[in-house]
Order: C-alpha cells, then structure tokens, then sequence
C-alpha cells in the first residue's frame, strides 16, 4: 500500500479486488450518444439509469436495466437503427415506458453550456437569423 500510485492498474488484473465504497458508489448507464456524423450529427448520450446499486461481481441491477433496454430495442427498432436514434424516433418519454425504466427527475436534460454546441455539426445548415445570432456574439 505504501508504494501504491493509485493508477488502477491492480483492478484489471484482479477483477475481485474491491475498490468501491458499497454504501456510496453507485453505476449510472447512459444511451443515446455517438460521435458519428452519419445520418444524424453528433449527440450527448442521456442518463437512463442513474444510481443502480453497484454490487460484485456479478451486478444484477445493472444486467438487468441494460437487458430491458437491449430487449426492448431488439422488438421495436429499424433494422441497423441505433439505440439514440430509435429513442429519438420514438421520443425518449416512450423509451422509459417501452423499457420498463423509472423516470426521476436527474434524468431531466438541462445541460447549461449547450448553447455553445448547437452549431457544432457539419450537418447545420446556416439560415438568416443563425447568421445573425453569430454576428451579435462576435462570430
């Protein structure tokens, strides 16, 4: 222990040994996200799952909520269609009724800096009044 970096290098050789807090760590999934520009520009995945309990080795709640969500995307998407891409089809409110996964208000989208990624895609395609939003910020 006195010689330890704390880098994490012991955890991937050995996947037993505990490293998280039982009571306060906890495993957030999220979907939706791609960094692609195919089809669609880019988006942020979403928080779908915040806070299942994170319990070794096996993680039951976690399998769980991702087997709901793969089962419920293998019945209802397009064929190569991608998971964001079918929650968006679909509206993320259906997603949550469609999987059987609780809303809770952490789930809520407020990401305060987004504005500064609104343009950011090659897909954008610039109209009169984006031109003059970019003009009145200095752009």
């Amino acid at each position: 222990e006195e010689r330890c970096m704390f880098c994490g290098n012991c955890y991937t050789m050995c996947m037993a040994l505990p490293l998280t807090d039982k009571e306060g760590d906890c495993v957030t999934i999220m979907a939706g996200g791609k960094v692609s520009n195919r089809i669609s520009p880019p988006k942020f995945s979403k928080v779908v799952v915040p806070g299942a309990p994170n319990n070794h080795p096996r993680y039951p709640e976690v399998c769980e909520s991702v087997k709901k969500i793969i089962e419920a995307y293998v019945a209802d998407a397009n064929k190569y269609e991608r998971i964001g891409d079918w929650a968006e089809r679909i509206g993320w409110e259906r997603f949550f009724e469609k999987t059987g996964l609780p809303f809770t208000e952490h789930l809520i989208d407020d990401y305060r800096l987004a504005y500064d990624t609104y343009r950011t895609s090659t897909l954008f395609k610039y109209s009169d009044a984006s031109w003059k939003v970019t003009e009145a910020v200095g752009g």
